[in-house]
């Protein structure tokens, strides 16, 4: 017996346009306070957090953001990118609310985006083989 649920499963999302708008109204945003804030890793380098896609709730409640760093001669992986977003939640949460500028601020839910790395570094690897 099939539930109602199962088919909403396979049912592509039409683009409403509120949400398009408050999709890159948040990454717009975010891209702001990213540039504002310094992320600083222990030992002392810069790192650069990108913004790689925005997902909007259909309510506009929560928003989940893909991040991806650009890997410096140090990196320690994803791991230390949790620990550095973990440790400056509170300064990027309070520059989002004071920037954004909607009825309900989104609740952000921050996730690395590993695939886009993997896939730029077939790409990376398969053109040296090309080279070679």
């Amino acid at each position: 017996m099939r539930k109602n649920n199962d088919l909403n499963i396979f049912r592509s999302q039409k683009n409403n346009p509120r949400i398009l708008k408050v999709t890159q109204l948040v990454k717009k945003t975010l891209g702001e306070v990213f540039i504002n804030l310094d992320f600083t890793d222990s030992n002392g380098e810069t790192v650069m957090l990108f913004i790689n896609e925005v997902a909007v709730s259909k309510d506009a409640k929560i928003a989940t953001v893909f991040l991806t760093s650009f890997p410096n001669k140090n990196f320690e992986g994803d791991e230390h990118i949790k620990i550095l977003i973990d440790k400056n939640l509170a300064r990027i949460k309070r520059e989002f609310s004071s920037k954004i500028e909607l009825r309900y601020t989104p609740k952000l839910k921050f996730r690395l985006d590993s695939e886009k790395q993997k896939q730029s570094n077939l790409n990376k690897a398969l053109d040296n083989l090309k080279k070679n």
